[in-house]
């Protein structure tokens, strides 16, 4: 039987045997331990003693492990307690360096402040003088800009340092700031610039004399420099004065040229050539004007920059170069219209002066003494026209004067009244191929003026012959309005139409008074018609002459008209005859003595 201690230590053993067994062998920690006694225990060197002595031979290799650790680091603690010693050493003498140092610091403290402000101050006017280089650098002239400035050749170069001036004024005035530097700087090229463009406009002044030729012919350094001037209003006014004066007198010398001599060689002929022509005449001098303008335009179009051509120095110019033909032109028009008589040729100057006068508004301002001119001469040519109308409806007028004797028995117009007439259709037809539409209110208002004038005297007139029956007077106004109306009605609406329906009323009463009375019947009473009144008016009535109203009417040239009075007197005279016959057939008078109303309105 084993003990109880026996069998404790196999219950132990296997506990660690078991231990062993369950440990598994791949793990990092197991396989470090074998390799490390593999080290330590070579199989040649085993034998059984050395391995009950495992655990005492451990612990003797882990005490010798032990022990040449702490051997080793006696040697670093022995490095570590000299490089303290060295370290203390080290700070002692910094120690002492240090107190030298602040005793030193102490010394030069003041001279070390003063040293700082002198650097602080070098550094401040280092700036300074770096900005005051840029800034005389930016705004003043070199010297060599001075140099092309006082050589006074108008260049490239010249241009280009004006505008550099122009500009660095600009910046100047740009600071908005109140020194004394900035205003020398801007009171020095203020200097230069007065300087610089006096003497380009004494440049640009020697160079407008070429302008005064027919043929002007300018450098593109003209231009560029009236672009220059155009900043500066009173040189830019002075040199366009003198442009307008050079080609004032050169378009009043080609003007003359074109009226005397004509173009080169003869062609085209000279304008007075054709002074025979009033129309043509003063035709050929307005577009020769137009042309000029035009002209003009372009050459000023191409001489300044858009912003001048834009402002109103341009029409200022082109009216001034204009002016030199307004007296010419002026002369020669006032005695064309003066020696004109037919309203239609006065017209037509008339509505050329009218169109011209147009086109020149459009391109010269309105207060230039050259279309003043213009404006002048279509006035004259209009009161020529007024005047020459008025003097046929004086004509008129006096034609119908009762002393003049000039009315026929036949009631005719008077021949003064179809010249009015015509003429006033020559005009009105001249007006409607013209253009000039904006005309036709104040050519419709003088028309119409002058033939209301002689309308609003017929009436009076025509009641002063005496030599003339009541009727015939009223036939002789009617035709006169016929021949007013039947001529103007395709140009000028008749606004008067009841005049004409009045006058043809009181021609019907008047016509058929005329027959009442040769009738011999009494109309106008109550009592019946007598043997004798019956047998004239039957005599009367079969003659047919006294009571015929188309012959009595057939003196109206209006044959509507005409047609329509009759046709309404014997109405209205059929009428009136029904009651005088009924009143004489209720008196008991034979019926067969007298004819009946159907038999007179068909013998009528």
């Amino acid at each position: 039987m084993q003990s109880v201690a026996d069998r404790r230590a196999a219950g132990s053993l296997g506990r660690r045997v078991q231990q062993i067994i369950q440990q598994p062998l791949d793990g990092t920690e197991m396989r470090q331990a074998l390799e490390t006694l593999a080290a330590t225990y070579s199989t040649q060197a085993v034998d059984s003693r050395r391995h009950r002595d495992v655990r005492s031979e451990m612990q003797e290799h882990t005490q010798q492990l032990d022990a040449d650790f702490v051997r080793a680091l006696g040697e670093v603690n022995a490095v570590f307690t000299d490089l303290e010693a060295s370290v203390q050493h080290l700070d002692a003498q910094c120690s002492g360096l240090r107190v030298q140092v602040n005793s030193a610091l102490r010394a030069t403290e003041s001279v070390s402040a003063q040293a700082s402000l002198l650097v602080d101050e070098q550094r401040e006017l280092a700036m300074r003088s770096t900005v005051a280089r840029g800034v005389l650098e930016a705004f003043t002239l070199t010297d060599a800009d001075t140099k092309v400035l006082d050589a006074g050749v108008i260049d490239d170069a010249y241009f280009d340092v004006l505008d550099r001036v122009d500009r660095t004024r600009r910046e100047c005035q740009r600071l908005n700031v109140e020194q004394t530097a900035v205003s020398d700087l801007l009171a020095q090229l203020a200097q230069h610039e007065e300087s610089a463009y006096s003497a380009l406009l004494r440049w640009v002044l020697a160079e407008i004399r070429v302008l005064s030729r027919d043929t002007p012919e300018f450098s593109t350094r003209l231009k560029q420099a009236l672009a220059r001037l155009e900043s500066h209003p009173v040189l830019f006014t002075t040199a366009t004065a003198e442009i307008a004066s050079a080609r004032c007198d050169a378009l009043h010398r080609a003007f003359l040229a074109a009226l005397v001599r004509g173009g080169p060689n003869g062609t085209p002929r000279p304008i007075e050539a054709h002074a025979g022509d009033p129309q043509r005449f003063v035709g050929d001098m307005l577009a020769w004007v137009h042309q000029a303008c035009a002209s003009e335009r372009e050459l000023l179009d191409t001489m300044f920059s858009r912003s001048a051509m834009q402002s109103a120095h341009v029409p200022h110019m082109l009216a001034a170069a204009l002016a030199g033909v307004a007296r010419p032109l002026e002369i020669r028009m006032q005695q064309t219209v003066a020696e004109l008589a037919a309203p239609a040729a006065v017209y037509r100057i008339d509505s050329l002066l009218g169109f011209y006068k147009t086109l020149f508004s459009r391109v010269c301002s309105a207060d230039s003494s050259f279309v003043q001119t213009v404006d002048a001469l279509a006035a004259q040519a209009r009161d020529k026209l007024a005047a020459s109308l008025d003097s046929l409806a004086d004509a008129v007028i006096s034609d119908l004067d009762v002393q003049s004797g000039l009315v026929s028995p036949a009631l005719d117009v008077p021949a003064s009244l179809h010249a009015l007439l015509a003429a006033v259709a020559d005009i009105l037809r001249l007006h409607e191929d013209s253009v000039q539409s904006h005309e036709a209110n104040s050519v419709a208002a003088l028309v119409t003026s002058v033939i209301g004038r002689v309308q609003s005297q017929v009436h009076e007139l025509v009641q002063q012959l005496g030599h003339l029956r009541p009727y015939e007077q009223s036939m002789l106004e009617l035709n006169i309005w016929s021949s007013v109306h039947d001529t103007l009605s395709a140009f000028v609406s008749m606004q008067d139409t009841t005049s004409a329906d009045a006058l043809i009323d009181t021609l019907q009463e008047q016509l058929l008074g005329v027959l009442k009375q040769k009738s011999h019947l009494p109309f106008d009473s109550e009592t019946k018609a007598s043997k004798e009144s019956v047998e004239l008016f039957n005599h009367t009535l079969k003659a047919a002459m006294d009571l015929d109203v188309s012959r009595l009417t057939s003196r109206l040239n209006n044959h509507a008209v005409a047609r329509q009075v009759s046709e309404h007197v014997i109405q209205k005279f059929v009428q009136d005859y029904a009651r005088v016959y009924q009143q004489y057939i209720d008196s008991g008078s034979d019926p067969s003595t007298l004819l009946s109303p159907d038999s007179v309105s068909t013998l009528m």
